[in-house]
């Protein structure tokens, strides 16, 4: 049996010691240990404890410039902008700040704006960050997304040159997007030639901007538009005399501008071959019109020769066919279209027509029936159909635009 005594002597060690744990204080992380675990959790998005970390720093140091900084991000970052920007304001009255310091405080002042929906008080501060380091990159990206974001596309494409030759990165497809821009956003306030002329101006940047052929082609077909419904106003007897000589200048009018709407629908094509059922119709209204029916099928078999599958343009050749009276090639061609495409809405249509055109005597409503209803049920999938922008174009959707991920 063990000796009482060596048991207490034991218990009285054990209370000794737990005594001497509990009395003396702990020692107190160092500012620098505990900056560096906030990096660490801030890197790792644990934002709350980043935040403690840093507000411990705080506490220790309160000359710690760098730890406000990151807790002001922390504040930013969780969804406070307006504390963060709070924060960081209060750091502009200090005289002792570095160079770097204050370089970093300008940034984030800017960032704050920004996350507040004020891009103009952002576009302020990283100027003032380019004020004390003119080639800045971080400055420069910024400042084109801010001025983006205030459609202000002239400055936009200014800082994004400057940002381009300090990063050595010249890509003439971003500076033809801002030049696009310039028209694209005032296409609704503007005249078509004010417009027509940035989009000319994009293309001299990159010839191959699919955008500016599209956008272009639509400015001349809408000023035909216009002068198509004044000439079946001026062509209308019942409304009294004809006149020759407005009509006259018209159909002038039209014949000028719709050519030009043509040849750049048909480089919008070839440069973007997934986009055609945007334009096909388009084309071959604007060829019927201009009576060049001869220049309908050799543009559609050029569309083929591009992509044999494009299901827009086999419908659309097989309809031209039917329209001159082919059958067998059309006919022949629509069998080309694979089994999957067998049920889309178009093919049924044309199919139907062409069966129709073959003076088929049987009834016909019940097939039409079926295709409206089937039309009805696949207008969901047509408009997301539309809605998938291919190629270029996906750069007018903001998520897409490629401004918005410079790196």
């Amino acid at each position: 049996m063990p000796d009482p005594i060596i048991i207490v002597v034991i218990v009285l060690a054990v209370a000794l010691v737990a005594a001497v744990v509990i009395i003396r204080p702990r020692r107190r992380r160092d500012p620098q240990s505990l900056y560096t675990e906030g990096l660490d959790h801030l890197l790792r998005g644990d934002l709350k404890q980043a935040y403690k970390c840093f507000k411990g720093v705080i506490e220790r140091d309160t000359d710690q410039v760098a730890a406000y900084l990151k807790m002001g991000q922390v504040l930013r970052l969780g969804g406070v902008a307006d504390k963060a920007l709070k924060l960081h304001e209060s750091l502009k009255a200090r005289t002792v700040l570095s160079s770097y310091d204050r370089l970093e405080l300008y940034k984030n002042l800017a960032l704050d704006y920004s996350a507040l929906g004020q891009p103009a008080k952002a576009v302020e501060w990283g100027r003032a960050v380019l004020k004390l380091d003119k080639r800045n990159t971080w400055a420069l990206r910024h400042l084109v997304k801010f001025h983006r974001q205030l459609g202000d596309w002239v400055s936009v494409g200014k800082y994004l040159a400057r940002w381009q030759k300090a990063k050595q990165k010249e890509d003439p497809l971003l500076q033809a997007l801002c030049r696009f821009r310039q028209g694209y956003d005032r296409r609704r306030n503007d005249p078509p030639e004010t417009v027509r002329s940035h989009y000319q101006q994009a293309l001299k940047i990159d010839q191959g901007f699919s955008p500016a052929h599209y956008y272009l082609a639509e400015s001349f077909a809408d000023e035909v538009a216009g002068y198509r419904r004044e000439l079946t106003t001026v062509e209308d007897s019942s409304r009294g005399p004809i006149d020759e000589r407005r009509q006259g200048e018209l159909n002038r009018k039209i014949g000028k501008l719709y050519p030009q709407a043509v040849a750049h629908w048909s480089s919008f094509v070839e440069l973007s071959p997934l986009d055609t059922y945007r334009v096909l119709h388009r084309v071959e209204e604007a060829l019927y019109f201009l009576q060049r029916f001869d220049d309908v099928g050799p543009f559609l078999r050029k569309v083929l020769d591009k992509n044999p599958q494009n299901l827009d343009g086999i419908a659309a050749l097989a309809n031209f066919y039917v329209r001159k009276g082919e059958l067998d090639q059309a006919e022949q061609l629509l069998a080309t279209i694979p089994q999957s495409a067998a049920d889309d809405p178009l093919i049924n249509a044309i199919r139907l027509k062409l069966k129709y055109r073959r003076g088929s005597e049987e009834n016909l409503l019940p097939e039409l029936d079926r295709l409206i209803d089937s039309i009805r049920s696949n207008a969901q999938d047509l408009a997301g159909r539309e809605g998938q922008q291919a190629s270029l174009m996906s750069w007018l959707i903001p998520d897409s635009d490629p401004l918005e991920k410079l790196a």
